[in-house]
């Protein structure tokens, strides 16, 4: 029994060395690092000791070895990972701008990770799980992928497995089939963790009357992530917010990846609801702090020890939203 199964992507992501790199000069990149958002997260999940694992395809090359080692290392069961021959692990190359801005250049859709389909997905790994995590990216990283991953979800859903979904949108992308299936698996989702500005884009500027009406729709919970400001927590038995922790910010690549793991493996472990965000905003402050986006994961035992030494941050009450 797995605690926490993902689906989706493992990249390489190669990271522009100076700030205001253009991708379409030649510069000096570093690299390769071992990415994906699936793979961020479930790589945390790992480093949380929570039982992780993790479908996904990559090439049978260096970039698929340097992944799969890397999560292996971290706890990941990696036998679900498929290893072709027909295609080369994907590639991001990411570069940042001076106001914090950032751009991707993706070798996806057409590399290993792209052949993802509804065949490779695990029936039995599915099943046998306590919470399917999904991430909006994977969805629109292929025409087969995305059905792959509706697939896990209805196959969650059918046998009682828990949805956790964090839409990390790209606007660009959401239309047709795509935001159809956005629309399942938010209205299937147990555990929703989603930015601020994704819940405005999803459901207009009343998010308070957004939040009401998936609190009423279904007993779920909602973690909505805003920066800076914090996070809040909405459930139909209690609502709070809890600030953040301070932070160097290096490289924010994957630090939303990050959080959600960390809650989920603190629910996995007993843990409250309001422990699960302080350590889970732990976690995302130790994330930005190191070049790579996995780079700044936490093993549990650091948390620990950080809380054993640093107060709690601020944690205020919010008025009950249903």
């Amino acid at each position: 029994m797995y605690d926490i199964i993902t689906i989706g992507e493992i990249l390489v992501e190669i990271l522009a060395k100076e700030i205001g790199q253009e991708l379409c000069a030649p510069g000096i990149f570093l690299g390769p690092y071992p990415s994906g958002a699936p793979a961020i997260c479930i790589d945390q999940v790992g480093r949380m000791g929570a039982k992780a694992a993790i479908i996904a395809k990559v090439g049978d090359d260096d970039f698929g070895l340097l992944n799969l080692r890397r999560l292996q290392g971290s706890g990941v069961d990696v036998s679900r990972v498929l290893v072709t021959d027909s295609n080369t692990t994907g590639v991001a190359f990411n570069t940042y701008f001076p106001d914090g801005g950032r751009k991707f250049l993706f070798h996806f859709s057409h590399a290993a990770c792209g052949e993802l389909c509804a065949d490779d997905v695990d029936k039995d790994a599915i099943v046998n799980s306590r919470y399917l995590h999904i991430m909006g990216c994977s969805i629109t990283g292929s025409p087969t992928m995305g059905e792959a991953i509706i697939q896990a979800v209805r196959l969650a859903k059918e046998n009682g497995v828990k949805i956790s979904f964090d839409p990390n949108i790209r606007p660009e992308l959401l239309k047709g089939k795509i935001m159809d299936y956005y629309q399942e698996i938010i209205d299937a989702s147990d555990v929703l963790l989603t930015g601020k500005s994704e819940l405005r884009f999803l459901f207009g500027d009343d998010i308070d009357g957004a939040i009401r009406k998936l609190l009423e729709q279904k007993d779920r919970i909602i973690v909505m992530k805003d920066g800076s400001r914090g996070t809040r927590y909405y459930s139909r038995k209690e609502a709070f917010s809890v600030a953040v922790y301070p932070a160097t910010e290096v490289d924010p690549t994957g630090a939303g990846d990050c959080f959600d793991a960390t809650f989920l493996s603190m629910l996995c472990q007993g843990a409250d609801m309001r422990t699960a965000v302080h350590y889970a905003n732990a976690a995302g402050a130790f994330a930005v702090g190191k070049a790579g986006p996995m780079e700044g994961n936490t093993w549990k035992r650091d948390l620990d020890a950080f809380f054993e030494t640093t107060a709690r941050s601020e944690e205020k009450d919010l008025p009950m939203l249903c």
